[in-house]
C-alpha cells in the first residue's frame, strides 16, 4: 500500500448531480489524530469517529457535505454505522477502521437508500486530488480551501497537504469547519496528539465569525509514516515541524475568516498585558463576537466607543479602566480613560475601509496576551443565514 494518502471524490446521493463526498485512503503505516467539537449535541458521525479512533487505527475516512446528520437521534446513529459498514465491506476492513464526518444542514436524516446504492456501485480508483477533495466538502463556502507546502528538515523534504471548509458558525472548539491534514513524516501517537493540539490552539481555535459553535467540526491530522529516519523526539526537529504546520493552518484559518458568510474584512484582535491567559482570551472573544463592533467594522465607522463599552461590560476581567490603551491600525485612539489627542476620526475612518483591520487593546494589568481573527457583519450574512434551509 502507498505511504501517501489517496483520495476519491464522488457523488454519494445527497446533492443532485454534484460531488458531495470524499473518501481518504490512509497508509497502513500511518498514525491519525483527531480533535472534535465540544458541542453537547455533537453529530452522530463525530460520536462514532471518537469511538472508532480509540478502537482501531483508521484506514479510511468518509466525508459528506449537504447533510450534518446532527440531532437525528437513534436513526442518525444507525445511519452513521451503516455508512462505515458500507465502506468496510467495500474495502474489506473493519468498520471501526473507518472515520466518518459530515457537514451541512442539522436535523435531517441521510438518504440511506441513495447512499447505499451510490457507494456500492461507485468504482473507487483513488486518483482524485486534494483540490477536488476541498471542493467536495464545501457548503456555504464561496471558495475552496486547499494548501500544499514543502520545507526541509535535516535536508529531507517534508510536505504538508491540507484542506478545510468553513464560512459560518465559526467559533473555537471549533467552528462549523472540517480540516484534513497529511504530513509525510513518521510520528508516534504521543507526538502526533501533542502536535495537533498545539497547532489547533494557534489556528482553528483562534478564529470567530459569529460566535456559534457547530455540532460537526473536526480536525484530522495524519502522519503518513514516510521519512522514517527523521527523529522528531529531537526537540529542534519537532519545533520546526510544529512551526511549519502551525503557519500553514493559520493560513487556512485566515481563509475561513475571509470566506466568512457575508464577510468583507478580516479583523485581528490582539489583547495585550492581561492579568492571565484566560482573561486575555475572554476579552478577545467578547470583542470579536460583538455585533456592534462587527457592524462598525463593516461600515468603517470610527466609533471606538463600542470597543471600550464592550470591554467595560466584562466584570470578570481585572484591569484599571484608566490604564487601558486602544490602537486601531496602529493609531492610538484611546488612553487614560479618554480619546487620545492623537486620534483623528477622519483618518481612522479612511483606515477602517481597508480589507484588513488590526485592533490592539492593552489592559496593562499583567503579561499575558491572546490574538484571534474575526470578520465583520454585513447585510449578506443576515441574508445567507435567514434563508439557509430554504
Amino acid at each position: 500500500m502507498s505511504e501517501k494518502v489517496l483520495i476519491e471524490t464522488l457523488n454519494m446521493g445527497i446533492k443532485n448531480n454534484h460531488i458531495d463526498a470524499v473518501c481518504f485512503k490512509i497508509p497502513t503505516s500511518a498514525k491519525t489524530a483527531m480533535i472534535t467539537t465540544k458541542n453537547r449535541y455533537a453529530a452522530a458521525p463525530v460520536i462514532l469517529s471518537r469511538k472508532n479512533i480509540l478502537e482501531s487505527q483508521p484506514r479510511y475516512i468518509l466525508v459528506n457535505s449537504g447533510n450534518a446528520n446532527a440531532c437525528t437521534g437513534k436513526i442518525g446513529s444507525s445511519n452513521s454505522l451503516k455508512c462505515t459498514n458500507l465502506i468496510s465491506q467495500k474495502f474489506n476492513c473493519k468498520s471501526s477502521e473507518v472515520l466518518l464526518f459530515s457537514t451541512g444542514i442539522i436535523g435531517r436524516q441521510l438518504p440511506m437508500d441513495k447512499i447505499e446504492k451510490k457507494l456500492n456501485s461507485h468504482k473507487f480508483s483513488f486518483k482524485s486530488s486534494w483540490k477536488s477533495a476541498s471542493k467536495a466538502i464545501m457548503t456555504t463556502d464561496k471558495f475552496n480551501k486547499c494548501i500544499s507546502r514543502s520545507f526541509l528538515i535535516n535536508r529531507k523534504k517534508i510536505t504538508i497537504n491540507a484542506i478545510c471548509k468553513g464560512a459560518g458558525m465559526i467559533e473555537p472548539n471549533m467552528a462549523t469547519m472540517l480540516a484534513f491534514i497529511s504530513i509525510d513524516v513518521n510520528l508516534n501517537k504521543r507526538l502526533l496528539n501533542k502536535l495537533i493540539k498545539e497547532v489547533n490552539d494557534t489556528s482553528f481555535n483562534a478564529i470567530s465569525v459569529d460566535g456559534e459553535m457547530s455540532t460537526n467540526d473536526s480536525v484530522i491530522l495524519i502522519s503518513t509514516g514516510e521519512n522514517k529516519k527523521t527523529d522528531f523526539n529531537i526537540s529542534s526537529n519537532y519545533k520546526k515541524l510544529s512551526y511549519e504546520l502551525s503557519f500553514l493552518c493559520q493560513d487556512l484559518a485566515k481563509m475561513i475568516i475571509k470566506d466568512g458568510e457575508g464577510s468583507t474584512k478580516v479583523i485581528t484582535i490582539n489583547v495585550h498585558a492581561s492579568k492571565n491567559n484566560a482573561q486575555a482570551r475572554s476579552v478577545a472573544y467578547s470583542l470579536a463576537n460583538s455585533n456592534l463592533i462587527k457592524t462598525a467594522m463593516f461600515g468603517a465607522d470610527p466609533n471606538w466607543g463600542r470597543i471600550i463599552a464592550k470591554l467595560g461590560s466584562l466584570n470578570h476581567i481585572d484591569y484599571k479602566p484608566e490604564k487601558v490603551d486602544l490602537h486601531i491600525n496602529k493609531m492610538l485612539i484611546f488612553t487614560g480613560g479618554i480619546q487620545s489627542n492623537k486620534c483623528n476620526l477622519k483618518s481612522l475612518n479612511k483606515s477602517m475601509k481597508k480589507n484588513e483591520i488590526v485592533v490592539d487593546i492593552s489592559l496593562n494589568s499583567g503579561s499575558s496576551s491572546h490574538s484571534i481573527l474575526t470578520s465583520d457583519l454585513s447585510h449578506e450574512y443576515v441574508h445567507i443565514n435567514s434563508a439557509y434551509t430554504t
